[in-house]
């Protein structure tokens, strides 16, 4: 009886201690949950180009399609700032190319700063991973409304940015 008194009331404190925290976000930025369940953020690169990221809490870092990497690199020549392996969700091992990015923006106006990107081929989303999330920590996902709350963002950009 006393064991169940005790793990019930560590689950009230940290349910508790949780929605408490959950209320101090900065930053709320809207998510889309489409029909498969799964969420995605709006975003921009290199503060111009328009992304969908699907988010994805298993990913260790922000991925790109070629066909996105390519639209906003276009006739630039980018070189690679190195070559990893990352472990596939089907498992398989491959080695990609990983760029530096300068700017990544989630929502309309949080700007996330520098960021590491690895180049997917035959990827089929543009992920948004851990490493993003852990920069902005502590973070949370809200699923009504659905949104991804932040605690950091780099800088906030400013509203004549925004194309308003």
């Amino acid at each position: 009886m006393r064991l169940i008194v005790i793990k019930s009331l560590s689950f009230v404190l940290i349910t508790f201690s949780n929605f408490a925290v959950a209320k101090d976000f900065e930053f709320k930025i809207p998510i889309i949950q489409q029909n498969s369940g799964n969420y995605y953020i709006a975003g921009a690169l290199e503060h111009d180009d328009q992304v969908e990221f699907l988010v994805d809490t298993g990913a260790g870092m922000v991925t790109l399609t070629e066909k996105t990497f390519k639209s906003f690199t276009g006739k630039t020549i980018k070189k690679p700032s190195k070559r990893i392996a990352v472990r596939m969700a089907d498992g398989r091992t491959k080695a990609v190319n990983v760029y530096t990015l300068n700017h990544l923006i989630l929502g309309e106006e949080c700007d996330i700063g520098p960021l590491e990107v690895a180049v997917i081929p035959g990827a089929s989303n543009n992920i948004l991973g851990l490493d993003i999330l852990k920069k902005s920590a502590p973070f949370a996902i809200y699923t009504f409304p659905p949104s991804l709350a932040l605690s950091i963002c780099g800088q906030l950009v400013p509203t004549h940015n925004k194309g308003v």
